[in-house]
């Protein structure tokens, strides 16, 4: 009968329970513990994993799960199905606590509480909180003028995704909100990164890829803001001044609507003829990046 734990819960035992666990949603889920995967195998309950650890150390309630895992329209047995995907869940995180006959109330990785479950993530076990940590890790270092730093850091927490998030969950995916938020904050990550390396002198690295940011995401205008930035950096006002004109044309096309405030203060400061400042640290955001030409004297 200890077989019937299923593959993913044997890999765990094998590799010792009391080992923490690295849950990986940065890319396809992934749970590690040891070095070793012992992510679920069916679909459903790898997205019932997912969901819970996007809710990680919060309640997630069971008529929120329900509708999230069958997108509104529930079998009859959703709430015992569901319940069965929990306890499948439970023997893959903790295999030595079913098998010790332990009370599934009070399992130490997945436990019942009130009208739902709680799934417990320590500091460090989830690759997202570490993504975050290592971006506000960036911020801090940005706010102190260090921008050189900042872009290490937030290079770093972009290095944790490792593709589209939760790309593998197939016909069982995850409700559209998730992954697009998901990628809404990796998206904020990369503007984060560019900024700082902008303000660290590095603008000539990153114009060939903001260029391509720009045409995977032509209706996101920090980007096409951060393009003209770079390029004035480099002694490229001309194109510069081109770029904005196809960011217009872009937007005006995409939306109806004239390209918001921060996208003109820029292209209006160019043609008055400010260049972009790298002296300002931390503050690499839009025009407060433009000074009059020659009126810099360090930094």
């Amino acid at each position: 009968m200890g077989s019937a734990a299923g593959p993913g819960a044997t890999t765990a035992a094998a590799v010792g329970p009391d080992l923490p666990p690295s849950y990986l949603v940065l890319g396809p889920l992934e749970v590690r513990r040891g070095g070793v995967t012992c992510t679920p195998t069916p679909l459903k309950r790898r997205a019932l994993l997912a969901i819970l650890l996007l809710h990680a150390n919060r309640l997630a309630s069971a008529d929120m799960l329900i509708d999230e895992l069958w997108d509104g329209h529930p079998p009859r047995s959703a709430l015992a199905t569901l319940q069965m995907y929990v306890s499948g869940l439970r023997r893959t995180l903790d295999p030595g606590h079913g098998r010790a006959g332990g009370d599934p109330r009070r399992h130490p990785v997945l436990r019942t509480t009130g009208s739902g479950y709680v799934l417990e993530v320590g500091p460090g076990e989830l690759d997202l909180d570490l993504s975050r940590a290592r971006a506000a890790l960036g911020r801090h270092r940005l706010a102190a003028g260090d921008c050189a730093a900042a872009s290490e850091a937030f290079a770093a927490a972009l290095a944790m995704w490792r593709g589209r998030p939760l790309a593998d969950l197939g016909p069982a995916r995850l409700p559209e909100y998730y992954t697009v938020r998901l990628e809404e904050e990796r998206l904020a990550l990369v503007h984060d990164r560019i900024g700082a390396d902008i303000c660290a002198g590095r603008s000539q690295e990153v114009v060939a890829e903001l260029a391509e940011l720009c045409a995977r995401h032509p209706l996101r205008e920090a980007f096409h803001e951060q393009l003209m930035l770079a390029l004035a950096d480099t002694g490229r006002r001309a194109e510069a001044l081109d770029a904005y004109a196809r960011a217009r044309r872009v937007v005006v096309e995409g939306t109806g609507v004239e390209p918001g405030p921060d996208l003109q203060a820029v292209q209006r400061a160019l043609l008055g003829g400010l260049r972009p400042s790298a002296a300002l640290h931390g503050r690499c955001h839009g025009s407060l990046l433009l000074q009059p030409a020659g009126a810099l004297t360090g930094g």
